[in-house]
């Protein structure tokens, strides 16, 4: 529906409507010849070709204008939380100390998001018209419409017909958290532990939690569940507190 949206924005459906015909009494077409645009350029420019002795008069052309656009209702803001993590690890000579991650506070950013209805917007005019005016013309019927029908509305914005269709799109009524896969990092160099040494038996400390420390080639913590590197919220899934709204923060 809608691709990307501003504060204020408007995305347009536009459909135009044109008759044109030489009209005669009540303006009824009862009796009357066909014609398309063109014919009709070819008759004023050349009556004798369509067996008449003078050029069409009385011209009148309708036109009828019908578009549809979104147009921003109000605008609220957001809040949603960052995250910051720091991660710290020691060695020396003789002892080393794991790897120890910390989640520190880091404010959080604020976002407008628009809400929209859909407004119908409709405008019909008629104009009367000369043979050289047509002749004149480069382009069809509804070329000409449109170009008429622009210019009476921007000196007149009254002319057209404002309706709301019932239709609202709300940026701010459902927001879900998209995971992107990141590229994959180089592998870290892992620090000497032990003055390069193994520890007895090859085993390293148990830590509490089941955290295992930092091993060559990357290996990342291991997390309750035998998930790696953290939890990934499901697409279209309610939002964890970081990233994502904070508690349900919306005001206007």
């Amino acid at each position: 529906m809608l691709k990307h949206i501003a504060a204020a924005a408007l995305v347009s459906t536009f459909a135009l409507g044109a008759t044109a015909f030489a009209e005669t009494g009540a303006g009824q077409n009862a009796g009357l010849k066909q014609l398309s645009w063109q014919q009709l350029q070819s008759a004023c420019q050349n009556p004798a070709a369509f067996q008449s002795q003078r050029q069409p008069n009385a011209i009148r052309l309708t036109c009828e204008d019908t578009q549809l656009v979104w147009e921003a209702e109000q605008t609220d803001r957001v809040e949603m939380d960052n995250s910051r993590q720091i991660t710290a690890s020691l060695s020396s000579d003789k002892y080393y100390v794991i790897r120890q991650d910390q989640s520190v506070e880091n404010g959080i950013s604020q976002t407008m998001c628009p809400r929209f209805r859909e407004v119908q917007v409709s405008h019909t005019q008629s104009f009367s018209l000369s043979c050289q005016e047509i002749q004149n013309f480069q382009g069809n019927m509804n070329d000409f419409c449109k170009a008429r029908l622009d210019t009476a509305v921007k000196g007149n914005q009254q002319l057209a017909t404002r309706t709301a269709t019932g239709r609202v799109y709300d940026m701010c009524a459902a927001p879900a958290l998209v995971n992107e896969p990141p590229k994959a990092p180089a592998p870290p160099v892992a620090p000497a532990q032990n003055g390069g040494k193994a520890q007895p038996g090859g085993a390293q400390p148990s830590q509490p939690g089941g955290m295992q420390p930092s091993q060559p080639g990357g290996m990342q913590p291991s997390l309750p569940g035998g998930q790696i590197g953290g939890v990934r919220p499901s697409i279209g899934g309610q939002l964890p507190r970081l990233p994502g709204l904070a508690g349900g923060n919306k005001s206007r």
